[in-house]
């Protein structure tokens, strides 16, 4: 059942306050030692056999300082809330599967990218909040209103422009949508095969139950 709203933002889990710490002192030593990001970024030509660990730890690493600040400021915003509803460890199967998720769709369609940034965890936690409480309100450009479901479908739309007609500027656009997609298939729970069918069977007999009345 879909909730209407819950607490927006401003909620800071254990959870959520580690892993922008996590981010943050990564970030702290990429200035420190550049080389670092050469070790733990994605690089799309050079992954397998020995840097697949680059999956998952190019999402605690960040190119600039806006590029943080915005990612962490969104998380800040909600992923305590999601947390709360969905508890700690369906939370970080988000968060973390988002991120790998990402980093799977940029290996198999791009080549010759660094790629790092929490982008695809970040939205990931937004698609699911928009799951389960898709009228909440966010602000585009912090000005207009709009309904987290709208703008969910907004950054998929743009994701998915660019990565079939490039440009875009400098940004993982399909990282995006990997992170986007798993999100909405894990909260549709699509992958317990068997709460599916069952789930597909119940809306069939519904709709027959509607057409004899």
């Amino acid at each position: 059942m879909y909730q209407q709203r819950v607490s927006f933002g401003g909620i800071m889990t254990k959870t959520v306050g580690t892993i922008m710490a996590l981010n943050a002192l990564f970030f702290i030593a990429q200035q420190a030692h550049p080389a670092l990001t050469g070790m733990l970024a994605l690089h799309t030509n050079d992954v397998f056999p020995w840097r697949i660990h680059t999956l998952l730890t190019y999402s605690i690493l960040h190119g600039s300082l806006g590029h943080i600040f915005f990612n962490m400021l969104s998380l800040y915003f909600f992923a305590g809330s999601l947390q709360m509803y969905l508890g700690a460890r369906r939370f970080l199967v988000i968060y973390i599967g988002s991120a790998i998720a990402g980093g799977l769709l940029s290996l198999v369609f791009t080549r010759g990218y660094w790629i790092v940034g929490a982008s695809a965890s970040v939205l990931g936690v937004l698609t699911a909040y928009a799951v389960f409480f898709p009228h909440s309100k966010v602000l585009l450009f912090f000005v207009i209103p709009m309904q987290i479901r709208h703008f969910i479908y907004l950054l998929m739309a743009v994701s998915v422009y660019f990565s079939v007609f490039g440009g875009g500027g400098n940004i993982a656009h399909l990282a995006h949508l990997g992170g986007i997609i798993f999100a909405f298939f894990y909260c549709q729970r699509w992958w317990n095969l068997g709460k599916t069918i069952d789930e597909l069977r119940y809306r069939w007999r519904r709709r027959k139950f509607r057409r004899i009345q």
